[in-house]
């Protein structure tokens, strides 16, 4: 509280004249004011706490980066692309032979899925699946547990489903238990596909750079999406891409992606020793290669 020293009136330390005398109103500097070693190491302390914080925000994000292995995507493109990565099981007709699946991804809203070939039971002249197919869970994409249930016919293309190891699935029906009560899921309806048509910034994939795994491995269970991080670990040829990112049993047929969010190929195998183990990603090249060839082996059906 500051009083006027000519008039006694109280004044506000905003004032420059006393409202009461009109006396010019000058507030004497403390000590540490007058001081200018005081008033240069003040100036300097708050600029170097505010160096320190910044470098301390700047941490924070590299190791988040770090952890998630750089990927930059929001967690609403994630939500995205995880609603459109599908748990796949297809029970064998043949008997003896135990039940196979693994993972895919939705490409079309009519239901159409890319996926491995090899998930699909099967010898070289025929597939072990009756005229139910296949059993095609989607997620809830943010907790990736099992939500809507669909059935799907395998299209597995002669001789190119081989050669390449990729296959598709169509989507037909909604599930229905054996009271013939609708299990979950909507159908028809339009389904999430996977688009990264606005998110490819750079399609040359390099040695190093993050990838992000969407499947559904054993390892975690087999039934609730997973997700799991790492680099680029090498080019071993013929349009595969080894990666550190955790792939298992299960995860065949799903999504890799970097980290924009664009689709860097389909995970299909594990290359491993005793002590550890490495994924296998068939790339994009492979994939264009296979659509390409069955474009080409539908139109000489014509």
């Amino acid at each position: 509280m500051l009083f006027c020293k000519n008039c006694g009136n109280q004044i506000s330390k905003e004032a420059g004249f006393c409202k009461n005398c009109g006396e010019k109103i000058v507030i004497p500097l403390k000590w540490w004011e007058k001081n200018k070693f005081f008033a240069w190491f003040r100036k300097r302390i708050l600029i170097l706490a505010g160096f320190v914080v910044l470098v301390f925000i700047i941490l924070i994000v590299i190791g988040q980066n770090y952890q998630t292995g750089g990927v930059e995507i929001s967690q609403t493109t994630q939500d995205e692309i995880s609603q459109s990565v599908v748990n796949i099981l297809c029970p064998s007709t043949v008997q003896g032979e135990e039940s196979s699946g693994g993972s895919g991804t939705i490409i079309n809203e009519d239901g159409l899925i890319l996926t491995n070939s090899h998930i699909v039971p099967q010898d070289k002249t025929n597939l072990h699946v009756d005229e139910t197919g296949c059993l095609v869970v989607l997620p809830d994409p943010t907790s990736g547990q099992p939500k809507d249930v669909y059935l799907a016919h395998p299209i597995v293309i002669p001789d190119l489903s081989d050669k390449y190891d990729l296959a598709y699935m169509k989507i037909y029906s909604a599930y229905y238990d054996e009271d013939k009560k609708q299990y979950a899921g909507e159908y028809p309806r339009k389904f999430p596909a996977f688009d990264d048509t606005k998110r490819c910034k750079n399609e040359n994939v390099q040695l190093g750079e993050p990838v992000r795994i969407f499947g559904y491995p054993a390892i975690s269970g087999g039934y609730t999406l997973t997700i799991t991080d790492g680099v680029v670990s090498s080019f071993p040829g013929d349009g595969l891409i080894v990666t550190s990112a955790k792939i298992s049993h299960g995860n065949s047929g799903g999504l890799a992606i970097d980290k924009y969010g664009c689709m860097l190929g389909v995970p299909s195998m594990v290359s491993s020793d005793e002590a550890e183990s490495l994924g296998v990603i068939y790339s994009m090249d492979l994939v264009r290669k296979f659509d390409n060839e069955v474009t080409t082996y539908v139109n000489s059906l014509k």
